[in-house]
């Protein structure tokens, strides 16, 4: 005579409670995320501002929008021609630099390009194929970045401690009631690059660095997938002091500097000793 197994009701009462707290766990998360928010919010109002730096971050707010004005005027003047025939297209590597001017707010236009190019957040980098007409439009957010010709090795190095990218995650148990979690994982592995780009003949990480250095058609479906590069604050920081140092030592090494705060974008010449403090 067969016995029955009451494991099955077991597994059941104990996914019944699972299922519980976890419900229980989500719902204090979010009382403590609300409260949390809330508590922001009064310390907020009960901030004290002098009229000076009223006064400082309406001027900030002034000569930034006027600045944005003065590009998209110059955009305008610009022969659409002209710029369609220059196919010239480089590789740059640019990075989100923290706003040096308190209280001020970001225009519009120039936020939305920084969202385009996934620079939502300081000390983090991306790859861009820029011709003339995207350097035109990086001058946008000039005072927001800075930009340069990385090198190969510096290339290199970026992947081999900074690439990372997103890939969904779902268990046998949570397969049929709960949808797919990203999770945010570092590239080091040449099996994750076979797997997404095989049908492009790509099978490992030195393959997408060879299509990023040469422009390829690929480009975008790569860029697309990689997640930008955080890096680390530079070790003098990017506050006042070191600011006025680096701009002393650019001009005593004659090196132009990308602190722009006009229209014009300039580039900086050894973006790699750059990435080598901040990797």
């Amino acid at each position: 005579m067969a016995i029955l197994n009451s494991n099955p009701e077991i597994l059941l009462k104990k996914r019944k409670n699972a299922d519980r707290k976890r419900l229980e766990k989500q719902e204090e998360i979010a009382n403590k995320i609300k409260v949390s928010k809330q508590l922001k919010l009064k310390q907020k109002q009960k901030n004290f501002k002098r009229a000076e730096t009223l006064l400082s971050n309406q001027k900030s707010n002034e000569i930034e929008k006027k600045r944005i004005n003065k590009i998209n005027q110059k955009l305008k003047k610009e022969s659409l021609k002209d710029i369609q025939d220059n196919d010239d297209y480089k590789l740059l590597f640019i990075i989100r630099i923290p706003n040096h001017t308190k209280g001020l707010k970001i225009p519009k236009k120039a936020y939305q390009i920084l969202q385009v190019l996934k620079l939502t957040e300081s000390n983090t980098g991306v790859f861009i194929k820029a011709n003339k007409q995207t350097i035109q439009l990086l001058g946008l957010i000039a005072p927001y970045i800075i930009i340069g010709q990385p090198s190969l090795s510096s290339i290199r190095k970026l992947f081999q401690k900074r690439a990372r990218i997103t890939t969904t995650e779902t268990s046998d148990e949570e397969q049929s009631t709960e949808e797919p979690k990203e999770k945010i994982i570092k590239l080091d592995n040449n099996q994750l690059v076979e797997d997404k780009f095989e049908n492009l003949g790509i099978i490992c990480i030195e393959d997408i660095i060879h299509e990023l250095t040469n422009l390829s058609d690929n480009f975008l479906t790569i860029t697309n997938w990689l997640l930008p590069f955080k890096l680390n604050p530079p070790i003098n920081g990017w506050g006042p002091q070191s600011k006025l140092a680096r701009i002393i030592y650019d001009n005593e090494n004659k090196v132009e500097i990308s602190l722009a705060q006009d229209f014009k974008l300039k580039e900086v010449d050894d973006i790699d000793s750059v990435i080598d403090q901040q990797n």
